[in-house]
């Protein structure tokens, strides 16, 4: 007996709203452990990458280290001339330093003390910046040291040359003094000479900076010099390959470890999205099933047979010609590939289609070489197996016909394959939509008219004698269209030409392409 002071609805309704709650507990219960089944399941394996990881920089570090040491890449020649110039400058920077020392000590009176100390000195500067350089990572040290040493060179210089000028502003004004001193004349008044108190402090400062340049540059000679000279106690070419080798394990092992460590929440992002998407089609299965039933009997028994919009007068125009006889890379030629492309298109065609293959052919309007022709029927049948059927005994029908076929013709007359296409949509002018597939490179070869001989194709208005068929609300795929041969330029100029040439007959291009794949079912572009 049913209690009426129970309001049924609301006690289904806190039933449902507590298995909802109860499931979402289970699936959180249920991520969160096996998010961290995964993390546990992966931390062993982090490690040991870890590891592998700091081997591979250890050993990245090495190379890298003994790469420092290699000589320098380039021509021998080059390079033996090299070692040339910087041994030499290296020698003539000794010699220099060596005398400037001497120099030095000349007037403390040392004999061949002063000689010995010069020559030590000379040695040691350039020995101890070539020492200091070797080690590693000493490159921003190497550069900061040319800068320092260009500069320095190049003030001693210009110091040099300001000395340059007070000798001979001093020259200038001792021309000009009073050589002969006449008697009873008053002698001339002569202002004090102070031109070696300023040459003295600018020629220190000029030395001491070409000491430091002199010093810092032999150093640095002397580093390339040692690093220029041959070297084949190592397989450099060897281990830089090794270093490239290493580094792109460095890479990998990195993406390993990344991907290991967001894998739990890699894994928790797609549970969620799994759930929700179930949930939400289990909400709506009940009432799609419904209404999917509905219309399936609906169309079943109301509409027991779906009749087209429209029919479709269908014209394949497949290349016979000795241009598309050539193999490509894969192994087949073009000829090979238009034939299971016609195959691919009749396999998909529509029902109610009027259906002609015509070869392009050297006579392809004087001489029609008409291939197939066929009608599918308009009704598909309840489930479609009628259009099944018509297609597989088309594929068939192809397929026999295609094994007898060879691209034997020597020249190509598009313009009259257009033409006899344009005569086919006439003997049935009220069909629509009309379509034109073509398989071919579009290489015009006839006397007169000869594609195949141009670098670039000229504009449709600059060909005389070419004549325009009547293809008015044809949509036209041109595939196949490979540029085997010829440059690009040359292929854009020739879509250029046949774009202008369908329009002016009244057409629309849809597709021209290199490749032969049809995106929609033929016949369904237009209904």
């Amino acid at each position: 007996m049913m209690n009426r002071g129970v309001n049924m609805e609301s006690v289904a309704e806190q039933v449902g709203g507590q298995g909802v709650e109860k499931l979402v507990t289970d699936a959180e219960r249920i991520c969160t452990y096996e998010a961290r089944r995964i993390g546990l399941e992966n931390e062993p394996a982090i490690v040991r990458l870890q590891a592998e990881g700091a081997i591979l920089v250890a050993e990245e570090r090495r190379i890298a280290e003994r790469l420092q040491s290699a000589p320098p890449m380039g021509d021998r020649r080059r390079l033996f001339w090299r070692r040339i110039y910087y041994w030499s400058v290296a020698l003539l920077l000794a010699v220099t330093g060596f005398f400037a020392i001497t120099l030095s000590l000349a007037p403390f009176r040392l004999g061949w003390i002063s000689w010995l100390i010069s020559a030590g000195m000379a040695a040691l500067t350039p020995f101890l910046i070539d020492k200091l350089l070797e080690h590693t990572n000493m490159e921003h040290v190497l550069k900061v040291l040319t800068v320092i040493a260009a500069v320095t060179s190049l003030a001693s210089i210009m110091l040099f040359a300001v000395i340059r000028g007070d000798l001979l502003a001093q020259q200038i004004r001792e021309a000009e003094t009073q050589a002969v001193v006449i008697d009873d004349a008053a002698p001339q008044p002569q202002a004090p000479d102070n031109f070696y108190d300023r040459a003295t402090a600018l020629l220190c400062a000029a030395l001491l900076l070409m000491a430091f340049a002199t010093e810092v540059g032999g150093g640095l000679i002397l580093h390339e010099a040692w690093r220029s000279m041959p070297d084949e106690s190592e397989d450099w070419a060897g281990l830089r390959r090794e270093l490239v080798r290493i580094r792109g394990c460095m890479a990998e092992i990195a993406y390993q470890i990344v991907a290991l460590r967001n894998a739990p929440q890699a894994f928790e992002a797609t549970y969620w999205r799994d759930f929700h998407r179930a949930l939400l089609l289990n909400a709506t299965r009940s009432a799609m099933t419904k209404l999917l039933v509905g219309v399936i009997a609906f169309l079943a028994f109301a509409s027991p047979k779906v009749w087209p919009q429209s029919r479709v007068n269908l014209v394949i125009a497949i290349d016979l010609t000795q241009s598309v006889a050539a193999t490509g890379p894969d192994g087949k030629s073009d000829f090979e590939k238009n034939v299971e492309g016609v195959a691919r298109v009749l396999a998909q065609i529509q029902p109610g289609t009027r259906l002609t293959v015509i070869g392009i052919t050297d006579q392809s309007f004087a001489e029609p070489y008409i291939l197939i022709r066929a009608q599918v029927p308009d009704d598909p049948g309840y489930f479609g197996e009628r259009v099944t059927a018509a297609r597989g005994q088309l594929v068939r029908a192809w397929q026999q016909k295609g094994a007898q076929l060879k691209p034997n013709f020597k020249q190509t007359d598009m313009f009259g394959a257009l033409e006899l296409a344009s005569q086919l949509y006439a003997e049935n002018p009220k069909a629509s939509p009309k379509e034109l597939i073509i398989f071919s490179d579009m290489r015009e070869s006839v006397p007169g008219l000869d594609f195949e001989r141009m670098s670039v194709m000229a504009a449709l208005g600059r060909h005389k004698g070419i004549t325009v068929p009547d293809l008015r609300n044809v949509q036209v795929y041109a595939v196949g269209v490979d540029g085997a041969g010829k440059s690009t330029g040359y292929w854009q100029s020739l879509l250029t030409f046949w774009r202008e040439y369908v329009a002016r007959a009244g057409a629309q291009l849809r597709t021209y392409s290199v490749t032969r794949e049809m995106s929609q079912d033929v016949g369904e572009l237009n209904q």
